[in-house]
């Protein structure tokens, strides 16, 4: 099986595009109760290796990936590397465009690129309901903090 598929979701985010967009690159700001924990092994700028424990759909999963920054378009890429998320998919990699709004709002429109390692393979739905549990937990901590 060679064909990557995609999947979509948008969320309006109650708060400007930049606030929601700066969680992203400063790493610390972008935990919730759905993160267990993070390490962070390489870090510039940009781009940095990252080890996640996540709970998706009540199960610890932990994922190796590589994320990258492109601030001009406010999109964060994460690429998995390593983790369990690869044990059903040959290729996982979703990225986030942050997309500002006239009223003070932003829409976070996440992208799936996936391709599953064989036809069994359910699309990575478990993760898109935790993406989007995430956003918005992480947008009710942003709202909360001055």
């Amino acid at each position: 099986m060679a064909d990557v598929q995609t999947l979509d979701l948008e969320i309006q985010v109650n708060m400007p595009a930049d606030r929601f967009f700066n969680s992203f690159k400063n790493k610390e700001e972008s935990f919730t109760d759905k993160t267990e924990a993070v390490s962070i092994h390489h870090d510039d700028t940009n781009s940095s290796i990252q080890i996640w424990n996540l709970i998706v759909d009540g199960k610890m999963e932990q994922i190796k990936e590589k994320t990258e920054i492109d601030e001009e378009n406010m999109s964060v890429s994460f690429l998995a590397m390593e983790g369990d998320v690869l044990e059903q998919y040959k290729s996982y990699k979703i990225t986030l465009d942050v997309v500002p709004k006239d009223d003070g709002v932003c829409i976070a429109k996440w992208k799936w690129e996936y391709e599953k390692l064989n036809d069994d393979v359910p699309p990575p739905t478990k993760y898109i309901a935790f993406v989007a549990d995430y956003t918005r937990d992480l947008e009710t901590r942003l709202l909360s903090e001055p």
